[in-house]
């Protein structure tokens, strides 16, 4: 089963059986898809496959399902920086109910070893197969994620219609308001819904909170996060991004 409790009451996943019903309905949904299609290429987006499949039999299950159904399979993957992917996982512990502060979140959260989750992946997949870039301004094209994304991916993004973000993270103003919620209500019901008292109340108490600024991290903050990740970016660097000076 997958392990976040939020996704499953979502997916409505309450034993083993339901996932893997779920599983060969998109398979089913996926071979009717590629059967009524003349495209030459397919291209999937999900920020939860790099998170949650961290075991080489994991990532392997992926590959053989994806090979059974295309001839050439590459996977692309973007890594942030520290500072910023701690930022953006509180965000989200905050949207799915979490009550601590960034300083607690920070103590337990702020060690993001990519290159112990790297290894696996280069271990299965091969380096062949892997593109690993970094989400950094120098290291994109002309500093652009879309631009990057669009030249790894052989698309010309000339004429494309660039939408507004939408999950950014939360404000400061916005997570103190949703922390004494969290603290109070559940963020769903039982059946995986938005709770609605929950949601009314995110709702009209949100303007209170617009002109709040974003959450940033101390310089002090940085320098602990450099440190702490300092090894691990260093072994990732000598061996993908030997030509940089500094993996970040």
């Amino acid at each position: 089963m997958i392990a976040p409790e939020l996704e499953r009451r979502r997916l409505g996943f309450r034993a083993r059986a339901d996932q893997r019903a779920y599983v060969a309905a998109y398979a089913d949904h996926l071979r009717a898809t590629l059967a009524a299609s003349d495209l030459s290429r397919f291209i999937g987006s999900s920020e939860h496959i790099h998170a949650w499949l961290t075991a080489p039999a994991q990532i392997a299950a992926l590959d053989a399902f994806l090979t059974a159904h295309f001839k050439e399979v590459v996977y692309l993957l973007y890594l942030r920086p520290q500072e910023d992917l701690v930022i953006s996982t509180y965000s989200e512990a905050i949207r799915r109910g979490a009550r601590h502060d960034f300083a607690t979140h920070l103590a337990r959260h702020g060690r993001i070893d990519h290159w112990r989750r790297l290894k696996p992946w280069l271990e299965v997949i091969g380096r062949a197969r892997l593109q690993v870039r970094l989400m950094v301004p120098d290291a994109l094209e002309n500093g652009d994620l879309l631009d990057d994304f669009c030249a790894a991916a052989g698309i010309d993004p000339a004429g494309l219609a660039r939408s507004a973000r939408m999950n950014t993270g939360l404000s400061a103003g916005e997570i103190a308001l949703r922390r004494l919620l969290n603290a109070i209500l559940p963020v769903q019901t039982r059946s995986g819904d938005p709770h609605p008292i929950y949601t009314r109340l995110l709702r009209r108490l949100a303007p209170l909170c617009a002109r709040s600024g974003r959450l940033t991290l101390s310089d002090e903050q940085i320098e602990d996060l450099r440190a702490r990740n300092s090894e691990a970016n260093e072994k990732l660097r000598r061996r993908l991004f030997y030509h940089r000076s500094a993996l970040f």
